[in-house]
């Protein structure tokens, strides 16, 4: 069950503050869970577990590739093609 942890709370080292893992869990666009889940939340539970468990090992893949960096994303952006 994804929302078992939804309601516990610990802190995120990109944002500088305390939210919920709900938030974490369904960060992106998909809704899938933020690349930096499993080093947020080792300590309070067996995320690396729960990931096993609640995701494929194409989506976990997916989840933990690197983000494209700010520069490379706003190249992707001027080279889109505009309607």
């Amino acid at each position: 069950m994804k929302e078992q942890y939804d309601d516990k709370n610990g802190y995120c080292r990109m944002l500088g503050h305390t939210l919920s893992f709900r938030y974490c869990r369904a960060l992106g666009m998909e809704g899938e869970p933020c690349h930096n889940i499993l080093n947020c939340w080792f300590e309070r539970f067996d995320v690396e577990r729960f990931m096993g468990e609640n995701y494929s090992e194409e989506e976990i893949e997916g989840i933990f590739k690197p983000p494209k960096t700010r520069i490379s994303a706003l190249a992707e952006i001027a080279n889109k093609k505009v309607p």
